[in-house]
């Protein structure tokens, strides 16, 4: 694929391809830059994006989001930030920084306890009410804005972003529904944004300005495409040279924010389109972008300007350069379910990705060694070990009883998780083109032994149980595996799911979306959240009970026990069981006094999920 090289103002972009800003969390507490963010940079700008928006900096304390969040509000910025800089145009990039203030969206734990905002209205997002700026905090805030400003150009950036959208703090004065003030700041509701684009303005010159928006924020009386017309109009007239746009907002959409895997891509289009229809700036679209058909279609019709690419870019940094080659079928793609991405962010583990190790470290190269890994299990840990020592110049021999895949295909089958066939596809196929040989057939100690391996690694992932449960057995019960599998069909209209873990809670909404009635219990009394929990609360279809342990299966019901309180479930048609994966470890037990070098990895050492499983590949290999 050949695309024209474009200008942002007097900047020149060797491609349309922009690196949208995605948060790290790789900083410490203080903000210091370290070598997760050199990697990542690096690899980034080695991947052919023309320009990287780096992550969100917040251009004060009061506006972060996240404890690890990059720093903007502070001279000692300057050189933490010029390492990144200097990372990105050594490795062939631009590079531009989002300036922000997170107002009502901020995280308290990262903003010293405050959260402030216009005006106090609850962010659903966070849970926090924050506390109406005083226009002495507001002046503040303006100030802190031209500051960053000056302070990304003595770190070396080609570009700053104003966060005009996306529900933070500009955002939030655009509107009655977040913006309830009387004052000027009420009446006149682009006062704010006017100031903050003249702040920056006057202490970036030589530096290209660019808007973020939302171009729809999918909320009742939030913004929409019109709405930020006058926001760009102004902006423009400060030297704002291009429109970025995303959709929905940090507080009220956050499906639509992060292009979670359910949001529709049709509608995503319209808005984008009817937004570049108001205005003439030339426009980035940002928003599950990294599909290459999708691009060909978009760039025929001649309306875009840029592409924005986030998390595409986390699943596979070299992209863009595997698209203008036109090596498609070596694109590690984003199934868009936000597991190693946005849920390492809030926990603190860091920016990853379920398939791709490699966002924050080298890419493994040749060891000038030659070894024989066997390894026993087609799952994501096993097909990724095979990778690995492939990119190490090892031979590697996989052994698959089933079907590749393992449990990774049971993701595919979830509601809205269909994108996640790509990712497993792509993990596949790498393993084919590298080399990696698959012997669809049982391992056995003396299959092993006859290949003379120098490592064995053991993969052989874990198995659905049912738990010793009082009454169980008169009971028709499914365990997980065999309902993602579709082996058994539930019969009758009420079920019992037990465990509302991922695999239960996608189990559950499989059901209710059906039409099944379902009860989902766990003995937890807090759980993850993610988006299918929070669809899974508002169904009319399903009960949720935390806290509760089932005891007993009767004739009469089931009775479960909810702290000192015995409660009876009533009677079920079907129970399917969540709970009790157990590492398959059988093989393993035979052999493990047998070979030398051999490892148990991936849900067969301790059950976890797909990130894990890949992440333990990584680290077996790199020892080796």
């Amino acid at each position: 694929m050949k695309l024209e090289e474009k200008n942002i103002g007097s900047l020149h972009l060797k491609n349309p391809f922009i690196a949208a800003p995605v948060k790290t969390a790789y900083a410490d507490l203080n903000s210091t830059v370290n070598q997760r963010h050199i990697n990542y940079y690096a690899n980034l700008a080695k991947g052919g994006v023309a320009l990287i928006i780096i992550e969100p900096t917040a251009v004060l304390k009061s506006g972060r989001e996240h404890p690890k969040q990059l720093c903007i509000d502070s001279d000692y910025c300057i050189d933490e930030l010029s390492k990144i800089t200097k990372t990105i145009h050594d490795n062939g990039s631009l590079a531009c920084i989002n300036l922000n203030h997170a107002g009502r969206a901020a995280n308290p734990k990262a903003s010293g306890g405050v959260v402030l905002a216009p005006s106090a209205i609850m962010c659903p997002s966070t849970m926090q009410t924050p506390k109406e700026l005083t226009k002495e905090q507001i002046k503040e805030i303006v100030e802190a804005f031209g500051k960053a400003a000056e302070r990304a150009k003595k770190a070396g950036f080609d570009a700053i972003e104003i966060q005009g959208g996306m529900g933070y703090l500009i955002a939030q004065f655009l509107k009655e529904r977040t913006n309830k003030r009387t004052d000027e700041y009420g009446k006149d509701k682009l006062l704010f944004a006017k100031e903050v684009f003249d702040q920056v303005a006057k202490f970036s010159e030589g530096l290209e300005l660019i808007l973020r928006v939302s171009a729809n924020e999918f909320v009742e009386d939030g913004i929409i495409e019109e709405d930020n017309v006058a926001l760009i109009n102004l902006a423009k007239q400060y030297g704002v040279k291009v429109i970025h746009a995303g959709l929905g907002n940090a507080c009220d959409t956050p499906l639509w924010y992060y292009s979670y895997a359910s949001t529709p891509t049709d509608k995503q289009i319209e808005s984008f389109k009817k937004l570049k229809s108001l205005i003439d700036s030339p426009i980035i679209v940002d928003g599950r972008m990294g599909n290459p058909e999708r691009i060909n279609n978009l760039l025929k019709e001649g309306w875009i300007d840029f592409f924005g690419l986030g998390r595409s870019l986390v699943a596979d940094q070299y992209f863009v350069n595997k698209l203008l080659n036109d090596e498609i079928d070596k694109i590690w793609y984003c199934g868009g379910c936000l597991q190693g991405c946005l849920y390492n962010v809030r926990s603190g583990i860091g920016l990853g990705c379920i398939t791709n190790p490699f966002v924050d470290k080298k890419f493994f190269e040749p060891s000038g060694k030659k070894l024989k890994v066997c390894i026993v299990g087609g799952g994501p840990a096993g097909i990724a070990t095979g990778i690995y020592a492939k990119m190490k110049g090892y031979d590697a021999i996989v052994f698959e009883k089933k079907e590749l895949g393992g449990q990774f295909i049971l993701a595919t089958k979830a509601p809205y998780k269909d994108a996640m066939q790509k990712p497993l596809n792509a993990l596949i196929n790498e393993a084919k083109r590298r080399g990696v040989e698959f012997r669809y057939e049982p391992a056995t100690f003396e299959k092993i032994q006859a290949l003379n391996p120098d490592l064995v690694v053991i993969a052989t992932g874990a198995n659905s149980q049912i738990p010793n449960i009082k009454g169980i057995e008169s009971e028709f019960v499914i365990d997980a595996f065999s309902f993602f599998e579709d082996k058994v069909k539930p019969k009758g209209k009420r079920v019992l799911v037990l465990g509302i873990g991922l695999i239960g809670r996608e189990a559950i909404e499989i059901l209710a979306n059906q039409g099944f009635e379902v009860v989902g219990v766990d003995i937890l009394s807090e759980l993850t959240q993610d988006f299918t929990l929070a669809r899974l609360k508002n169904n009319p279809n399903v009960k949720l009970f935390l806290g509760t342990s089932v005891e007993e299966f009767t004739k009469d019901g089931v009775f479960a026990r909810q702290e000192d309180e015995v409660i009876n479930l009533g009677k079920f048609d079907t129970v399917i069981s969540s709970v009790g994966t157990k590492s398959d470890r059988t093989l393993y037990e035979q052999i493990k006094d047998k070979f030398k070098n051999i490892e148990i990895i991936g849900d067969a050492a301790k059950v976890a999920d797909i990130y894990t499983a890949t992440q333990s590949a990584y680290d077996l290999i790199n020892r080796y």
